[in-house]
């Protein structure tokens, strides 16, 4: 039996998803796998659920999606696969305080939540799981033994990297925190840029050898702000009085945006959520703070923003460290290939800008690199 090239994809957030399906639509022959730290995917796009009614939902991350005329033209084929999928659907609700934008530029919600972005192109990729945390998502689940059909892509959760050492001179040996370890012919991180300058083995050795990459590296700042999802069970009175689906709030000094999720997303039916994000100062200065506690500041202050407020049924408060890019890596090239064989790339985000777009932009970038190298 010939052994496929294996090529791990770290992080299955939206650009890891989409790097998946991308290679698979081109190769069928290669192995491929995503390991994600967390205990499901999405990342920052990632969908959370009550954990009293399943049903009712929020996204905790990105809330929309705005595209801007150019990406409207150039990423057009995403853009009619979604919405013909019924996976995204124009903005229609009431929005306030939004800034204004140029002409031509659309909003798009997603009915089913964020995250069902990211399952839809796991899908894609064939993908299968090992692990418990892949019943949050309807992809085909496999038990036990550890292995990969002819055009799968396996997806496994609570794998966080710590190490990735040349294995010869063909390989990559990529290890977890927990000790797991195997080998790869390719390794693509699509992490955020402070999490991957902390990783161990061959990368800090690559990054003492490249100081131009380094430095550029270094100079990727991040945002940080903290989300609060509050699920009901029914609908409370006060949400009817709201002349608004969503609501940014530029001078409240802790609250920058509430929105109502399920009318955001034009999802009248479901049971309400209200997602609250606070403002980058806010979350900057509470960074270290333990979670109960800034969760607690949050709701104690929602009264002032939110007549008549009433207490949901349950509650999830989410801790941004990395929420948006602020100064991403210098001229945005979508990835850099720290070495080129075997294949070492980094993508997302830290790459381009933090929205859908450019997550799509370093997808790309980093398909072209695979099928160069592999």
């Amino acid at each position: 039996m010939i052994k496929m090239p294996r090529l791990l994809i770290i992080g299955s957030g939206i650009t890891g998803a989409l790097t998946a399906s991308l290679v698979r639509q081109e190769r069928k022959d290669l192995e491929i796998v995503v390991w994600d730290k967390a205990k499901g995917a999405g990342g920052r796009m990632s969908t959370s659920r009550s954990p009293t009614s399943p049903s009712c939902i929020a996204d905790l991350g990105a809330q929309y999606l705005t595209v801007t005329p150019d990406y409207v033209r150039s990423h057009a084929q995403f853009y009619e696969d979604l919405i013909e999928s019924e996976l995204l659907q124009p903005m229609i609700s009431k929005f306030e305080g939004m800034k204004k934008v140029a002409s031509g530029t659309l909003n798009f919600v997603t009915p089913n939540g964020s995250g069902s972005l990211v399952k839809y192109y796991l899908n894609k990729a064939d993908t299968f799981c090992i692990g418990n945390a892949f019943t949050s998502l309807s992809i085909f689940s496999v038990w036990g033994t550890s292995y990969v059909s002819v055009d799968g892509a396996e997806v496994r959760f609570e794998h966080e990297v710590e190490s990735i050492q040349r294995s010869e001179k063909t390989h990559w040996l990529v290890t977890t925190s927990s000790g797991a370890s195997e080998k790869f012919e390719a390794v693509v991180m699509t992490m955020p840029v402070p999490q991957l300058l902390h990783l161990k083995g061959s990368v800090p050795e690559l990054l003492a050898q490249s100081p131009e990459i380094t430095e550029k590296l270094k100079k990727v700042i991040f945002s940080s702000r903290y989300a609060l999802g509050l699920f009901y069970d029914d609908y409370p009175g006060f949400l009817n009085d709201l002349p608004w689906a969503a609501k940014y709030f530029s001078d409240d000094p802790m609250i920058r945006f509430i929105a109502v999720d399920n009318i955001k997303r034009g999802s009248v039916d479901q049971l309400p959520a209200v997602v609250v994000h606070t403002s980058v100062t806010f979350g900057q200065s509470h960074l270290e703070d333990d979670k109960d506690k800034v969760q607690g500041l949050i709701v104690n202050h929602l009264p002032d923003l939110l007549p008549d407020f009433v207490p949901p049924s349950s509650m999830k408060c989410q801790r941004w460290k990395y929420s948006q890019v602020k100064r991403p890596y210098e001229n945005t090239p979508g990835c850099v290939t720290l070495q080129e064989s075997p294949l070492l790339a980094l993508g997302g985000d830290s790459f381009t800008h933090s929205n859908f777009d450019g997550c799509v932009d370093s997808a790309i970038k980093i398909v072209e690199e695979i099928l160069k190298k592999l």
